[in-house]
């Protein structure tokens, strides 16, 4: 099934708002908290996306949020139906189109440079009640890799420190981190955009799991089916979409760092202050009737969790198709925030398979902490079959495995030293002898059951 077509930021408002999928809210609503609370509660009840038209203190302006509440309004980001979803996407992240140069676009239709930049102009929001104060939050940075010259897309999130500088939080293990280390070793800043109201098949191509030296953006066309087109900033070498709401253009201070933190995680716990790299705006552009973007990140869901979630599936897969090729299906569930726990099922070849694939999704970095392997009769989205699977076809003693000291990108609470984890397994599949003896009972005819 493919639904409607847009064209860009705006054009997806338009979508959402035809398709009974946006509200607009007249209510006057503060920027701390007011607005954070309606994306809480959207993601609670799986939509609809907001559009905040009155805006305390900031005339004129809107904000869009709870874009991405959904897998059923990412879904209709990427133009297919909600069961599609990762079908689709993992078609469509090995689709590659460069972006195309244009001369100008309505995203430099207001320019503030040097003296004139000022960040209290946009309607930055405090979301959760501890962060440290108003972070950007949905901002899609792009730089080009000091040593390659080859583009980037991730999102980091950015604490407003002043008029003109902000935090940058990319650890160096992050594509982003590990270009402003790169810079820093020649003693020089990174150049990065922010790019805010971006289409969002940019978000989206933001998050693919593509190994470093690859550029989003050519994925984010391939979402698109066409190039996106983009314009050079004002004030440093990089391009940026030209029909975007707003751009924040700034060059890293070379080892410069600056407290960043507490902030609402995607563990829905709240994370320490930590020492982030500094960003010293340099030009923000805009259009001269721009929507300001933001997204919530916390107790899942939230729309954090929606945008990884696809993606990870996806490398999941690829990842236990290595070592186990028949794979049935992946699930990262919910309350492991959409990382940390996985349920995978397979149709099994060999009795120790089920290891092989729990040692590899421990080992692939991305924040795996526990796996569950079940076989291809077990629905991995029904918890209560899994579960069951668990109570049947596994002995503790023999079926769990437990890995003490991973290296792993996370920001889960519990965790002994930054960036490490132990992670475990379990093997809840038949063995391969004497499998009658684990089938579920089966009521023959339910199918056919018309009265009920």
């Amino acid at each position: 099934m493919t639904l409607p077509s847009y064209q860009g930021f705006r054009g997806f408002l338009n979508l959402l708002e035809s398709t009974g999928k946006l509200v607009k809210v007249q209510k006057e609503v503060d920027t701390r908290f007011d607005v954070a609370a309606g994306i809480r509660k959207v993601s609670d009840a799986r939509g609809p996306a907001l559009l905040y038209e009155n805006i305390r203190g900031y005339a004129g302006w809107k904000i869009a949020a709870g874009l991405f509440a959904s897998r059923e309004l990412l879904a209709l980001a990427l133009g297919v139906a909600e069961r599609d979803a990762v079908r689709k996407y993992e078609t469509l992240e090995e689709i590659k189109i460069p972006p195309e140069t244009v001369a100008s676009g309505p995203v430099q239709e207001v320019v503030q440079r040097g003296a004139e930049v000022d960040l209290r102009c946009l309607p930055i929001v405090v979301h959760s009640e501890m962060d440290a104060g108003p972070y950007v939050t949905i901002g899609v940075q792009t730089a080009a890799d000091p040593e390659t010259g080859i583009g980037n897309l991730g999102i980091h999130r950015m604490l407003v420190l002043g008029r003109n500088r902000l935090t940058l939080w990319a650890p160096p293990d992050h594509h982003l981190g590990r270009m402003i280390a790169r810079a820093e070793e020649r003693g020089k800043g990174l150049p990065v955009a922010t790019i805010i109201g971006a289409d969002p098949r940019i978000v989206i191509a933001s998050q693919v799991k593509a190994p470093f030296g690859c550029d989003e953006m050519e994925i984010a066309g391939g979402m698109t089916g066409a190039p996106v087109p983009v314009v050079p900033c004002r004030t440093i070498p990089l391009k940026v979409p030209a029909g975007a709401e707003i751009v924040i253009e700034g060059i890293t201070v070379p080892g410069e760092r600056m407290n960043d933190g507490p902030f609402a995680e995607y563990t829905g716990c709240y994370s320490e202050a930590k020492q982030a790299p500094v960003l010293e705006v340099t030009a923000i552009t805009m259009r001269r009737d721009a929507i300001y973007h933001t997204c919530l990140t916390g107790f899942p869901p939230t729309e954090n969790h929606v945008l990884v979630e696809l993606a990870n599936v996806s490398r999941i897969r690829q990842d236990v198709q290595r070592v186990a090729p028949e794979v049935h299906d992946v699930c990262v569930t919910a309350a492991g925030c959409y990382r940390h726990h996985v349920v995978v099922s397979i149709r099994k070849r060999h009795e120790e398979e089920a290891r092989n694939i729990i040692l590899a999704l421990l080992a692939s970095g991305i924040g795996v902490k526990y796996v569950i392997v079940v076989d291809d009769d077990i629905d991995v989205n029904n918890p209560l079959e899994v579960e069951w699977a668990m109570s049947t076809r596994m002995q503790p003693d023999r079926d769990v495995i437990i890995i003490p000291r991973l290296a792993c990108s996370t920001l889960d609470p519990s965790i002994p030293s930054p960036r490490t984890t132990a992670g475990w397994g379990v093997d809840a599949t038949k063995p391969l002898n004497n499998a009658s003896r684990f089938a579920k009972v089966r009521v023959p005819g339910v199918e056919d059951i018309d009265y009920i």
